[in-house]
This record gives structure tokens, C-alpha cells and sequence, in this order.
């Protein structure tokens, strides 16, 4: 029995040392210096691979305008961080390996969260409320409308090109407002059921009247 209680207990820990970091992830999970060929991380692995090479496109097209971009997905953060505290941690550490202007996109796959931090350089020209809603209302929001990884993501990326280009901001996508139902000349069950037992009720009252008088008039002969 403590043979077989100690086997479960290594095996036990075995697969919390195996699980635990695909599962929650901290900066520290991702790569020291900033990918340049492969700007896309995707450890939540919620791109295919059309996807991954399509995003990494838009994100290369940023160096255009001297912003070095990426891209990370993960499943979730590690307990008492946020997506915020990885990504600017990521940011920070990659600063100090390649100076510049650098902009990072991270989303945790859980819970939808997005993050998007860029360095204090680019904060005339991406200020934090365009990058906060662009995570937000251009991204997580569609995101969780059931939009798609891929739709959401390429829109967050040509919004912020299109303020790096030097474009007006083109906010968030417009929802699109709920249709006004339709009058329908169908009745419904209960408007047919309540048009039947009027007609019911209309007929005994009927037969309750023209009964008795006829009775009346054939015993009366």
C-alpha cells in the first residue's frame, strides 16, 4: 500500500510539472528575445496554419512604419497575472534586447482577453486609449460574438496600421442593430385557439335559442 500510494503521488506530480506550464503561462514562457521571422506565438494554438502566415504578413507590413510588431496567444495566464502584466513584461524585456519602436498583441484564449501595449515612443501615435480599444471593442468583443480568431485579429491589425499611416482611426466595427420584427398576418396558436372557442361559444348560444322555440312551436301545433 505506501508502495503504491508513493507511485500515485510521483505520478500525480509528474503531471502537474508536465500540465501546468501549457496550461498557465507567464512572460517568462515565452521567447527572451522578439521573434522577427515568425512574429506570430501561437501557444494556444487557435490559428491555423493559413492563419498564422497571414497574420504574420500584416504584422511584418507594420516595419514599414518603424513598429516592430507581435503576435502571442496563450490558454491562460498564471494565477494573479493578466494578459496586461504578460504583455508589458514581454515589452519590457524585448526592449532591452532590441531597442525601438515595438508594439505586442497578446490574447489569452480562456477567457477572450485581449492586451496590446507598445513602447512609450509610440505613445504620440498610439496612444493607450486606441490601442485599449482596439483589444477591446475591436477584438475581444468580436471575439466573444462568436466573430472569429482570425476576422477579429486581421481587423485590430488594419486599424492600427491605418492610424500609423497616418489615417483617421477607424474605431471598432458597427454592430449591427437588432431587425424590427415583422407583423405577420399568420395568427398564432393562441389567436387561433381563442378565434375557435368564440366560435363554439357563439354556436350553443345559437342552438340554445333556436331549440327551445322549436320545441315550443312543434308541441304548441
Amino acid at each position: 500500500m505506501v508502495m503504491m500510494g508513493r507511485f500515485f503521488l510521483v505520478f500525480f506530480l509528474g503531471l502537474v510539472v508536465l500540465v501546468s506550464p501549457s496550461i498557465a503561462l507567464t512572460a517568462a514562457d515565452f521567447p527572451s528575445t522578439p521573434p522577427v521571422e515568425e512574429r506570430v506565438v501561437d501557444q494556444a494554438q487557435v490559428f491555423s496554419r493559413a492563419t498564422t502566415g497571414e497574420l504574420n504578413q500584416n504584422l511584418s507590413q507594420l516595419t514599414t512604419y518603424g513598429v516592430e510588431a507581435n503576435l502571442l496567444t496563450m490558454e491562460r495566464v498564471d494565477y494573479g497575472s493578466t494578459p496586461t502584466t504578460v504583455a508589458t513584461n514581454l515589452l519590457e524585456g524585448w526592449q532591452q534586447q532590441a531597442p525601438g519602436d515595438r508594439l505586442v498583441v497578446l490574447m489569452e484564449a480562456k477567457t477572450g482577453q485581449v492586451a496590446i501595449v507598445a513602447s512609450p515612443s509610440l505613445a504620440s501615435t498610439l496612444p493607450p486609449t486606441l490601442l485599449q480599444s482596439t483589444a477591446e471593442d475591436t477584438i475581444a468583443t468580436q471575439v466573444r460574438r462568436g466573430e472569429g480568431y482570425r476576422v477579429t485579429m486581421l481587423q485590430g491589425l488594419e486599424r492600427i496600421e491605418a492610424v500609423l499611416a497616418g489615417g483617421e482611426d477607424p474605431g471598432p466595427p458597427v454592430l449591427e442593430a437588432a431587425m424590427p420584427s415583422v407583423a405577420s398576418n399568420v395568427p398564432s396558436r393562441e389567436e387561433t385557439a381563442a378565434s375557435n372557442a368564440l366560435t363554439w361559444v357563439a354556436v350553443l348560444l345559437g342552438l340554445g335559442t333556436v331549440i327551445p322555440m322549436v320545441t315550443w312551436w312543434v308541441f304548441s301545433r
